[in-house]
């Protein structure tokens, strides 16, 4: 028996190497994905985007707001012009991405003691870019509205202490857990590695048995076996083998080997990781088998499966929070093994959490594991038995 499965795991790897196909998705696939996809998140945070300036005020004070506002990390004051008409030109043709107006007499107004409003307009069809120059802008802002009470109250006779006090009665103190730069790369790549390990490993299952069906080895190996059952077991078992060797080490590399080469945070020990994956690459390499029956020729598969990479994207919650999508689309997620796989590696690898805290998504994975694995067993014992009586029809005529 142990042979036999070694037998079945060498010719399936020997197919995932020989066949340009496979070996593109399985094998290429993933050395191109660990190379490229994290180079356009690698500055982690959006750092000096380029905005205009309209100073209509032209003071001390808009001046001074306008230098603090410039030496912030997030933000580089790229232009002064005249009025909106030419910063929506500018934000059309993308070369700012918005624009800060300063009214008329805002230094007037603080002097007497009125409120004076700075205005900006923000290209918000990038959320991200929008957001983190909008929060920059009023936190400079609040902070410069604070020192000017602040002196006032100074000038006033208060004492500083007193003044400093009275404006801000406390400091508050932003703390990034998990995520020490707040950048989007220690956010997105971690989770984006495992649907990649995913959607590689479910076409590589899909288009390994599309291509081994008429082999000769299966074909030898059923008459030999002479028993649907036996058979059945173990080619599913000798083929779950090959992916698992091969996927462990992808694991390592995109997870381990990864997390150092982009300077990711890592806090977990790498048993408990590799544990935690086994269940995973099992569930989908059996997805990928009993998807199998139902596609005929490779183009299918990517017709399949390609226009389903943007439902599971969605699903995992890596693009909007899951506990904000209806329940249909956790019922959706559940099906597929990547979705509980992201959510449970992200709190092993990145957040360092104990077995209690990811118990739920590891037995997820082993119930989709059992449950795929009765469905492909079924359906290859139902494939082997009418080979097995093609056999016989063959024999006796």
């Amino acid at each position: 028996m142990i042979k036999s499965l070694l037998l079945i795991s060498y010719d399936e790897l020997k197919r995932i190497f020989q066949t340009k196909a496979i070996v593109s998705v399985m094998f290429v696939g993933i050395f191109i994905y660990f190379f490229f996809y994290p180079q356009p998140y690698l500055n982690e945070a959006i750092r000096d985007v380029p905005i205009a300036v309209i100073d209509q005020d032209n003071s001390n004070y808009s001046r001074e707001l306008i230098r603090q506002m410039d030496a912030n990390k997030s933000i580089k004051i790229d232009l002064h012009i005249a009025d909106l008409q030419t910063a929506k030109k500018q934000i059309e043709e993308r070369k700012i991405y918005g624009a800060i107006l300063v009214p008329y007499r805002f230094q007037q107004h603080i002097l007497e003691g009125k409120t004076s409003p700075v205005l900006y307009y923000g290209d918000a069809s990038y959320i991200l870019i929008y957001s983190n120059v909008a929060t920059a802008i009023n936190t400079v802002a609040s902070n410069f509205g604070a020192n000017i009470s602040i002196s006032r109250k100074i000038a006033q006779g208060v004492d500083p202490a007193v003044a400093t006090n009275n404006v801000s009665p406390f400091n508050s103190q932003l703390i990034s857990l998990f995520n020490p730069q707040s950048g989007y790369a220690t956010y997105i790549i971690p989770a984006a590695f495992i649907l990649i390990l995913y959607q590689t490993l479910l076409i590589g299952s899909i288009l390994c048995r599309l291509f081994s069906k008429n082999s000769n080895f299966e074909q030898d190996f059923i008459k030999k076996q002479n028993n649907a059952s036996s058979s059945a077991l173990l080619l599913l078992s000798g083929k779950l083998l090959t992916y698992l060797i091969l996927y462990l080490i992808y694991f390592i590399i995109y997870t381990v080997f990864a997390n150092y080469w982009y300077e990711l945070p890592r806090l977990s020990h790498l048993s408990v990781s590799l544990s935690f994956i086994i269940p995973f690459i099992f569930s989908t390499a059996l997805l990928g088998k009993v998807i199998s029956h139902v596609v005929h020729t490779v183009s299918d598969v990517f017709c399949l499966i390609i226009p389903t990479s943007m439902v599971i994207f969605f699903v995992t919650g890596l693009s909007w929070p899951k506990e904000l999508m209806p329940p249909l689309f956790h019922l959706i997620g559940d099906i597929f093994p990547a979705v509980p796989a992201i959510v449970g590696s992200v709190k092993i690898n990145q957040m360092g959490a104990s077995f209690a805290e990811f118990s739920a998504q590891y037995w997820h994975l082993w119930i989709l594991t059992i449950v795929y694995f009765c469905i492909a067993f079924m359906l290859e014992k139902r494939c082997i038995q009418k080979a097995m009586s093609a056999y016989i029809r063959e024999e006796k005529n």
